[in-house]
């Protein structure tokens, strides 16, 4: 089961992108999306946006999600599937 969908070189690129979790659906901007960060090894990543800091933690690399996010050309991500935690940001 794929863990996250990008957008194809052609296609528009989105002001929003779509985090679920296993209660919740969000759409983040990625305006406000800052300080992606991931692990040496990519099987694990973070983030801060609006709701918080998202960490998001995987057996797999996610060296592919990391770049996908640098380019910003990620559609979706499935948290419930890469152990999300959201934890507020002071």
């Amino acid at each position: 089961m794929k863990k996250w969908f990008t957008m194809s070189m052609g296609e528009a690129l989105l002001p929003r992108f779509k985090l679920t979790t296993e209660n919740r659906n969000y759409l983040l901007s990625w305006a406000m999306v800052t300080h992606i960060e991931a692990s040496k090894d990519f099987l694990s990543l973070q983030f801060i946006c609006e709701i918080g800091m998202v960490q998001l933690a995987s057996d797999e690399s996610m060296e592919a999600l990391f770049g996908s996010m640098e380019a910003e050309r990620v559609h979706c991500i499935c948290g419930e599937l890469l152990a999300c935690r959201i934890m507020p940001v002071e």
